[in-house]
């Protein structure tokens, strides 16, 4: 049977990336996302029909059961990435307490919900891998971030639980911790901090970049394969040493102070 990869948040950013190059690399892609997906659907099945972009908010346990088993029908579920997120930028006084529970309903109860869905089906395969994107902002965050940075932080905590428990079943789960991307949630949250985002530019040696999603795709689906096999629960950091700036911005000179603040105000993935 036919390898299947699943996709969450598929219709755009590194979701859409994703989806596309594993569906050009022979795999069936069955993506999720809340936003409309048709033109991506038909892009991918110009490769293969039995691709499909599905309404489905992650959030909700109904709808992760019907995409899981539209994956289920199209072949072996090999290949699961957990993408779809949403960002809010404040801090716990100003986050309402709807927009947080909503918060952590997308980002970290979709990655559960996905996950508990799939593991069954990549066991019942022989095995597979799963990649859950967290972010710098859960290991080394800027202000007005609280819901966002405490929701990759649990993805992050999640995804070394499920490495543990799912060792055994030959399923590796990889945290991938993101810098600066260029998408939509990258400018959302540039114009809250005021700035204007910075373009990706893939051929600059400026420590800590805006990547693009195609990069990050790559990556994606070079954790994926089995050239990969070693990588399982520990986070695998793609930020172009974003988090190196970061750890020592205390002791920066006051000019790289002032790059690096504008730096931060890009690195939402």
């Amino acid at each position: 049977m036919r390898p299947v990869a699943l996709v969450t948040g598929a219709a755009g950013g590194v979701g859409r990336a994703t989806a596309t190059l594993l569906a050009d690399r022979g795999m069936v892609v069955v993506g999720a996302d809340t936003a409309d997906g048709s033109e991506l659907e038909r892009q991918l099945r110009e490769r293969d029909p039995a691709c499909l972009i599905a309404r489905a908010d992650v959030s909700s346990a109904r709808d992760v059961a019907a995409v899981t088993a539209e994956a289920a029908k199209r072949g072996t579920l090999t290949t699961v990435v957990n993408t779809a997120a949403i960002l809010a930028c404040h801090d716990v006084v100003a986050t309402a307490e709807a927009e947080w529970d909503r918060l952590f309903e997308v980002n970290v109860k979709g990655t559960y919900l996905v996950c508990q869905a799939a593991i069954p089906l990549l066991r019942s395969g022989g095995g597979g891998c799963v990649i859950n994107v967290s972010s710098v902002h859960a290991m080394a965050t800027v202000k007005n971030l609280a819901a966002y940075a405490a929701s990759k932080g649990a993805v992050l905590a999640l995804s070394r639980q499920m490495a543990l428990d799912y060792c055994a079943d030959n399923i590796r789960v990889v945290p991938l911790v993101l810098g600066s991307v260029d998408t939509e949630m990258s400018r959302q949250h540039a114009r809250a901090q005021g700035l204007v985002p910075a373009p990706p530019d893939p051929d600059s040696r400026r420590v800590g970049r805006v990547a693009t999603p195609a990069e990050v795709a790559r990556l994606i689906a070079q954790l994926a394969s089995p050239e990969a096999g070693l990588i399982t629960g520990s986070p695998v950091i793609a930020d172009g040493g974003m988090l190196s700036m970061l750890a020592i911005d205390g002791d920066l000179p006051r000019p790289a102070r002032r790059a690096v603040s504008g730096m931060r105000g890009r690195a939402c993935v």
